[in-house]
């Protein structure tokens, strides 16, 4: 009885050992791909970031190109425009 109790604890000793080097192995796996995973995804973010920032650049040097000339072909409705929208904004302060 104390042979074969001896055999099987060094068998748990052993399945033991190896479920420890296997799980290294495993977190060392999981963390290289954690990582490999975090580079592509920030170089996928810092790209699209760039992008969305030069659309957004292009889009409001559009947009003043835009007003300038509307300001310049109506000059006279651009200062009623603005006059009416102080009138407005004045209007609501005062409510305050």
């Amino acid at each position: 009885m104390t042979g074969n109790y001896s055999e099987e604890m060094g068998a748990v000793k052993s399945d033991l050992q190896t479920l420890k080097e296997d799980l290294a192995t495993l977190t060392k796996s999981v963390k290289a791909d954690a990582q490999a995973n975090a580079k592509e995804l920030r170089a996928n973010a810092k790209t699209k970031f760039d992008e969305a920032r030069a659309n957004a650049v292009e889009a409001g040097s559009k947009g003043r190109k835009k007003a300038q000339t509307t300001i310049q072909d109506n000059p006279i409705v651009s200062i009623a425009a603005t006059a009416g929208l102080g009138l407005i904004i004045g209007a609501l302060m005062a409510r305050r």
